[in-house]
């Protein structure tokens, strides 16, 4: 299956709640929001499937220099046990969409030809075509949450 990634907005009065609790603010199944219903039953999120890797190495393909704004969007690792894996989630709120929105519409296809192969010589997993359609499908999803003025919350397992 692999770890995917799911996120979900978040209104702006409850951003210092999830901060605490963020998996309260998370779908209890997001794969079957994703992949099980139809677009008019569909929550309003965005899956990345498992591309969320890729988008980590093109926000942040020399690791001499600082990550883009938006890498804060698809940074984190879940934590790997004897029985499995505890996710990684994180909240943003209001002003880091904003930061983060303003960078992604930055992004074009010759960034994503640029970090093809960042990281030790390795070729991102998936073809450049998945790449591209997963970063558009960030990007509209944050421009939304940023025209909202709203946070979101996500999970990476």
């Amino acid at each position: 299956m692999g770890i995917r990634y799911y996120a979900y907005p978040l209104a702006p009065e409850f951003v210092e709640r999830a901060y605490e609790e963020p998996l309260a603010f998370l779908a209890a199944d997001p794969l079957a929001d994703a992949w099980f219903l139809s677009d008019d039953e569909r929550p309003e999120m965005l899956y990345l499937d498992t591309c969320w890797h890729e988008l980590q190495s093109l926000t942040w393909p020399d690791r001499t220099r600082r990550p883009r704004p938006a890498y804060r969007l698809f940074e984190g690792r879940v934590t790997h046990t004897p029985t499995g894996w505890i996710p990684w989630t994180r909240v943003l709120d209001p002003d880091e969409v904003d930061d983060i929105a303003r960078d992604l519409v930055l992004i074009d296809e010759d960034d994503v030809d640029d970090a093809w192969d960042v990281i030790a010589g390795q070729p991102f997993s998936g073809d450049k075509a998945y790449v591209m359609h997963h970063l558009a499908a960030a990007r509209a999803f944050l421009i939304r949450q940023q025209r909202a003025g709203w946070g979101l919350v996500y999970l990476i397992g």
